[in-house]
């Protein structure tokens, strides 16, 4: 399945299958560089918030304020759920002028994302495979987490 992720002026995403709306993230900034990003469903539903913090030439930090699911935590890397389950997300190759990446669970790649690495305003594709449509949603939440106002950390 392909799903594109397509980023406004406003540096949110939205995520679209076939045209159809998804999801869709804001971000509100901070000069203090603890931005808040927001995640709503296709029907405008909040169903999860996280504070993002950025310390410069560090990786960022992410604390979880709402959520509808069960997400024990986010890195840049990788996101926990559920009792047990990690996806973990690794850069397709590391010196590649892309942000080519792909999703893994159990050691079994699952999904790839792929993005031009200077694309203002960012576009990224996501592909899953069908028989891993169950973890749609969790690495949706992950890009949308990681990626939402990312434009802004190279200003």
């Amino acid at each position: 399945m392909k799903i594109e992720i397509v980023e406004n002026r406003e540096q949110s995403l939205f995520v679209y299958n076939d045209d159809e709306l998804l999801f869709h993230s804001t971000i509100k900034f901070n000069w203090l560089r603890k931005n808040l990003v927001k995640i709503f469903d296709s029907s405008d539903k909040l169903i999860f918030e996280l504070q993002c913090y950025e310390a410069p030439f560090k990786t960022s930090k992410y604390k979880i304020l709402f959520q509808d699911f069960n997400i024990k935590e986010i890195t840049e890397e990788y996101i926990c759920f559920d009792e047990d389950k990690t996806l973990t997300n690794q850069k397709s190759d590391f010196l590649s002028f892309n942000q080519n990446c792909f999703y893994t669970y159990k050691e079994n790649k699952v999904a790839e994302t792929k993005q031009k690495l200077w694309n203002s305003p960012q576009k990224i594709i996501l592909n899953i495979n069908e028989k891993d449509m169950n973890l749609l949603k969790f690495i949706i939440i992950h890009v949308l987490s990681t990626k939402t106002g990312y434009n802004s950390n190279s200003d």
